[in-house]
C-alpha cells in the first residue's frame, strides 16, 4: 500500500514537472515574439559618461576660461567623519588638515540635507541616497605624480568595507577643471563656477532639474549631480544654459533570450556645452585695466578705486569693462582672505554694481529736460556771480559755483559746468521733468544687461525746491552706474537710442556652428533732433575748450561731460567722466 502511494505521488510530480517544462518552451520557443524583449533584461554594470563645459571667449577668441582634465582625490562617504586619512592627504596635496576637516563636514553636511530633501518628497523616511556609498572630493585639481602614486600605493590610506571586501577609503577620481588662461583681464565678467549648496541643489529640485543614483541613467541629461558645479556669478552664471553641455551614458545588459543569455550594450554620447563668445574686446579691456592701475600709482590723483566702461553706440555691446582694484581668477583663491579683508572691494564689479551720484555729468539730462519741455532755449542767458541764495518757503540757502561765470548761455553752461546757470534751469523744468527725463535716458533704473546682480541706483523725483537744484548738478538722492551713463551716452551720440547693453555676442557648438546671435535690443527715447544737436555741441566744447580740455583727448576728437560729486563730511569727491568718441561719427559711448 506504502509503495504504491509513493508511485503515485512520483508519477503527479513527473507530470507536474513535464508541464511545466513544456509550458516554459512553449513560452519562450512559441510565444517569445509576443513579449518585449525589455522584459527579458536586466541591468549590468551602467554608467554616466561626463560632459565638458563650454569655454568663454572675447570677441576675437581671446580665451578666458576653458575646461580641462584634472585629478582629485575623493574619500568615501563612511570615512569622511574619521581622521585616520587625513594627515596622509594632507600632506601629498600641501593643505592644512583643518581645511580637509572643514571640507569633509561641508560634504556631510551636504549629503544629509539632501537625502533629507529626497525623503520629504517621497514620504519615506527609511530613504538612504545612494551618495552615502560613493567617494567625495576633498582636494581638487591634484598633481598628476600625487594621482599617480594614490593609484599604485593604496596601502598608505585606511580601508573600508564596501559589500563583501574591503578597498581604500580614499582614491582618485578622474574629472574636469576650470582653467582661466587670462584670469586677470575681465574676472567679474567671467565670473566664477561654485559646487551646488544645499540651498541650490533643493532649488533645483524642486524645478525637476536634479538626479541621484538610483534612478534611470536616461533621465540624467543635463540634469544636476550633487557633486557639480554651477555658475554662480558672471558669464558663468548668466550663460549656464549654453555652457552646461548633457552627459551620456552606457547601458550595459543581461538579456535572457531562448534558452541563452546574452551580454547588450548600447551608449548615448555625451553633448559638449557651446562655447560663449562675448563682446569685449581684448585691447580695448587691456588698455582700460592699465588706465586704472595707471591711475592708482599716481598719487596726485587721490584715486583708490574706480572703473571704466566702453560701448559700442550702434548696438549696446560692451567693448570694455574695468574695474579696480580687481583680481585674477587663476589665483584668487590663494588670497582670498586678503581680498575679502581689502576696503576697497575687489570683488564688487563697479561697471554695474557700483550706484553713486553722477555729479556734474547729469548736467546733460538737465539741459536735454529744460529745452524739450520748452522752459529754455539755447539762447537763454543766466548771470553767475560764484554763490547765489535760493529760497524755499521762508527757509533761504547758499548755492556756489565752481567760478564766476557772469553772463552765459547754455552751450557755454555746458562747456564750463556752471552750476548756477543749472540750477535755474532746473528749477525752470521742475523736478518732476529732471527725473522723467533721467529716466527716459536710462539712469536710476536697470539697463538689462545679460549680467547678474545689476545695482538698479535710484532716481526719486526730488519733492523740495533744494531736491530739485541738488537733481539739477547730479547731487542729492540720484544713484547712477557707470554702465547706466555710458548707455546715456551713447543715445545722446546715436539720436536718441537706448541700447541694452549686452556682454554676450554669440555661441557655438562643437563643430563650430553658430547656435545663439544676440540681436540688439533699443528703446527711443521721445527727443528731439534739434535738442540733442544743442547738447552735443555743449559737450564738444567741454572738451576742446572746457572743464576736460586738459584731459588729452584731442587725437580722438572725444565729446564728453565732466562730474564731481560730493559725499561730504571730509570724503573726497567722486570723478566722472562721460561721452562719447569721435564727436562727428560716434562709434563708442564712455564712462
Amino acid at each position: 500500500m506504502f509503495r504504491r502511494r509513493v508511485r503515485i505521488l512520483l508519477a503527479a510530480v513527473l507530470i507536474g514537472g513535464a508541464a511545466l517544462v513544456l509550458r516554459l518552451a512553449q513560452v519562450q520557443v512559441g510565444w517569445h515574439e509576443r513579449f518585449d524583449r525589455d522584459d527579458y533584461v536586466r541591468a549590468a554594470g551602467s554608467h554616466l559618461v561626463e560632459t565638458v563645459r563650454g569655454g568663454i571667449y572675447t570677441r576675437w577668441g581671446t580665451p578666458l576660461a576653458l575646461e580641462t582634465p584634472s585629478f582629485e582625490l575623493g574619500v568615501h562617504y563612511a570615512k569622511l567623519a574619521d581622521d585616520d586619512w587625513q594627515g596622509t592627504v594632507a600632506a601629498l596635496c600641501g593643505v592644512s588638515v583643518q581645511e580637509l576637516r572643514e571640507q569633509a563636514q561641508a560634504t556631510i553636511a551636504r549629503v544629509e540635507r539632501m537625502e533629507e530633501y529626497v525623503r520629504r518628497r517621497r514620504g519615506r523616511s527609511d530613504i538612504r541616497v545612494a551618495e552615502r556609498y560613493q567617494y567625495h572630493c576633498v582636494a581638487r585639481d591634484v598633481p598628476a605624480e600625487v594621482a599617480a602614486l594614490v593609484r599604485t600605493e593604496p596601502g598608505r590610506f585606511p580601508t573600508v568595507r564596501v559589500g563583501r571586501r574591503d578597498v581604500p577609503a580614499v582614491k582618485v577620481l578622474e574629472r574636469t577643471a576650470r582653467h582661466y588662461l587670462n584670469g586677470g583681464l575681465a574676472p567679474h565678467v567671467v565670473g566664477e563656477l561654485l559646487r551646488l549648496s544645499p540651498e541650490t541643489w533643493e532649488v533645483l529640485a524642486e524645478q525637476g532639474r536634479t538626479w541621484v543614483m538610483g534612478e534611470p541613467f536616461s533621465a540624467i541629461g543635463r540634469r544636476y549631480k550633487m557633486d557639480d558645479r554651477i555658475g554662480a556669478s558672471g558669464v558663468e552664471k548668466a550663460a549656464e544654459d549654453l555652457l552646461r553641455g548633457e552627459r551620456g551614458y552606457v547601458l550595459n545588459r543581461l538579456v535572457f533570450g531562448v534558452l541563452s543569455v546574452e551580454k547588450a550594450s548600447s551608449a548615448t554620447p555625451p553633448k559638449a556645452g557651446h562655447d560663449v563668445y562675448l563682446t569685449l574686446r581684448e585691447d580695448f579691456q587691456r588698455a582700460a585695466n592699465a588706465a586704472l592701475e595707471r591711475a592708482a600709482r599716481e598719487e596726485t590723483l587721490d584715486f583708490k578705486s574706480g572703473s571704466l566702461v566702453i560701448v559700442d553706440v550702434r548696438d549696446g555691446a560692451v567693448l570694455a569693462a574695468a574695474t579696480y582694484p580687481s583680481y585674477d581668477l587663476a589665483s584668487y583663491r590663494d588670497d582670498y582672505e586678503h581680498l575679502k579683508a581689502d576696503p576697497r572691494w575687489p570683488f564688487m564689479f563697479r561697471p554695474i554694481q557700483a550706484a553713486l551720484p553722477t555729479g556734474s555729468v547729469y548736467k546733460v539730462i538737465t539741459a536735454i529736460a529744460a529745452l524739450e519741455e520748452g522752459a529754455i532755449t539755447p539762447s537763454t542767458t543766466r548771470t553767475c556771480a560764484r554763490r547765489e541764495v535760493f529760497y524755499a518757503g521762508r527757509s533761504a540757502k547758499t548755492f556756489h559755483c565752481t567760478g564766476s561765470h557772469g553772463t552765459i548761455s547754455l552751450l557755454t553752461a555746458i562747456e564750463k559746468s556752471c552750476n548756477i546757470y543749472f540750477y535755474h534751469t532746473g528749477l525752470a523744468a521742475g523736478g518732476e521733468a529732471l527725473a522723467r527725463w533721467g529716466r527716459a535716458f536710462g539712469l536710476g533704473r536697470r539697463t538689462g544687461v545679460d549680467l547678474p546682480y545689476e545695482n538698479e541706483g535710484q532716481l526719486p523725483v526730488p519733492r523740495h525746491t533744494y531736491g530739485v537744484l541738488n537733481l539739477s548738478i547730479g547731487q542729492g538722492d540720484l544713484l547712477c552706474t557707470p554702465l547706466q551713463v555710458a548707455c546715456a551716452m551713447a543715445a545722446i551720440a546715436n539720436g536718441g537710442r537706448l541700447c541694452r547693453p549686452h556682454f554676450l555676442h554669440h555661441a557655438r557648438n562643437a563643430a563650430g556652428e553658430v547656435v545663439m546671435e544676440v540681436e540688439p535690443e533699443f528703446a527711443q527715447v521721445p527727443v528731439s533732433g534739434a535738442t540733442l544737436s544743442t547738447v552735443r555741441e555743449g559737450m564738444r566744447r567741454a572738451v576742446e575748450s572746457g572743464t576736460a580740455r586738459l584731459a588729452g583727448l584731442d587725437p580722438f576728437r572725444a565729446a564728453g561731460k565732466t562730474g564731481s560729486a560730493e559725499l561730504g563730511s571730509g570724503q573726497p569727491n567722486h570723478a566722472w567722466f562721460a561721452g562719447y568718441a569721435p564727436h562727428d561719427a560716434p562709434k563708442i559711448a564712455f564712462a
